[in-house]
């Protein structure tokens, strides 16, 4: 592996030795495609950031290296977000790594180099020059995570939530308590002003559920969005207890 004087930037690849050329061009477009998607997930309504390629003579590092305008800030956040995605995604937690698809896909892409490459030095990725490993398994990870095994008709719980992806599409998906992760709702144009009235808001959503091998929802198919009552709209236990005795 290499050491932190020979990175030529804070967002460099360290592909070590053992890639033939058709591999070492697809991890090139493979690191710079993720680099390209954390950097538009962090855009806001900043100026565009650009990127030169840097490359340390003699050795397998790429790094690239922001244009000198670019704000601190934001830079921070491409950093930040960089180094956390590999090291969530390895642990298994796709949901709190908050990547795109397509940055995803390109840390798989990365990953299975990895596992045809066992015996070499790996794939390291290295943010402000502390190394974050891309193992082989990222990419079983995220694999299973994509596949779905099997589907029912059914109903889930839980507060509908609506976020911008990095391609700027709207993702709407509804937090159930019962499971950690988010689960992506699939909405007909005839349903997104209900989805939107119901921002933020607890439903019962009834439609078609898609789930993976462990049992655990994955999407849902949306034919039906009831409203919820919020917890301060339900009845506490003296307006129960006051019906009772009412009756």
């Amino acid at each position: 592996m290499a050491t932190p004087d020979q990175i030529p930037t804070d967002l460099t690849i360290d592909l070590g030795d053992d890639l033939s050329p058709n591999e070492f061009i697809s991890a090139i477009r493979n690191f710079l495609g993720y680099v390209t998607e954390i950097t538009e997930a962090q855009k806001g309504d900043g100026a565009e950031i650009t990127w030169t390629v840097r490359v340390h003579e003699g050795s397998a590092l790429v790094g690239v290296e922001p244009d000198p305008s670019a704000p601190k800030s934001r830079l921070a956040m491409i950093y930040k977000k960089a180094k956390h995605g590999p090291i969530a995604l390895a642990n298994g937690n796709i949901e709190d790594a908050g990547l795109s698809e397509k940055a995803m896909d390109h840390l798989k892409n990365l990953s299975n180099l990895v596992g045809k490459h066992q015996n070499g030095k790996g794939v390291n990725l290295w943010v402000e020059k502390k190394p974050i490993n891309i193992s082989s398994g990222i990419a079983k990870v995220i694999r299973e995570d994509w596949r779905s095994d099997y589907y029912d008709f059914g109903t889930v719980e839980g507060r509908l939530e609506a976020i911008l992806d990095a391609a700027g599409g709207l993702k709407i998906r509804v937090r159930d308590f019962l499971y950690p992760r988010a689960i992506n709702c699939i909405v007909p144009e005839s349903l997104i002003n209900k989805v939107l009235d119901n921002f933020r808001r607890r439903v019962e959503i009834e439609g078609r559920i898609h789930y993976r091998r462990n049992g655990t929802p994955m999407s849902i198919e949306v034919e039906v969005i009831q409203e919820l009552p919020e917890d301060d709209e339900l009845p506490t236990a003296d307006d129960v207890r006051g019906i009772m005795a009412g009756n």
